[in-house]
């Protein structure tokens, strides 16, 4: 199954005093990869499909494996674990230079009208035909699963 890369420089400014990249940075990678996924992966750039549908994060979750340092090349490589009736489920990895996993996440997004000065405006939509044809190129059930501990 096909899955999504997005390919990324660690900043100076992503990281913390210990100079390895501060935790939630790893959320704004998650949307920059599936930012980039619609336009490279599905055909449809995002600030084009923002002008009728949003895609709004309901759920995001992330395991740190290992650190991520400045300067290093990263990829955030994604793929679809579940498509529901108005959600999409991303599982998303964080490899290293060498491949390693650095962190594993899950972000689940729904499906919203974008309509601004009506009732419809941020009203839950199901997922369009022709999107869900693109996503489904790129499901993987069993793509990632973030670790539960202590559970």
């Amino acid at each position: 199954m096909p899955h999504f890369e997005h390919k990324l420089t660690v900043r100076f400014g992503e990281c913390d005093p210990a100079g390895v990249v501060y935790y939630p940075r790893y959320f704004d990678w998650f949307h920059r990869a599936m930012e980039e996924w619609f336009g490279k992966g599905l055909g449809r750039p995002y600030h084009e499909v923002l002008e009728q549908l949003g895609f709004p994060s309901v759920h995001a979750e992330a395991d740190y494996r290992r650190p991520c340092v400045m300067g290093e090349e990263l990829a955030v490589v994604l793929a679809v674990t579940r498509i529901g009736r108005s959600s999409v489920e991303l599982g998303l990895r964080v490899r290293g230079p060498d491949g390693d996993v650095r962190a594993v996440g899950r972000v689940v997004i729904v499906v919203i009208t974008m309509a601004p000065g009506t009732e419809e405006h941020f009203a839950l939509r199901p997922l369009p035909d022709d999107l869900r044809a693109a996503m489904q190129r790129f499901e993987d059930p069993e793509f990632v699963r973030p670790r539960r501990r202590g559970a």
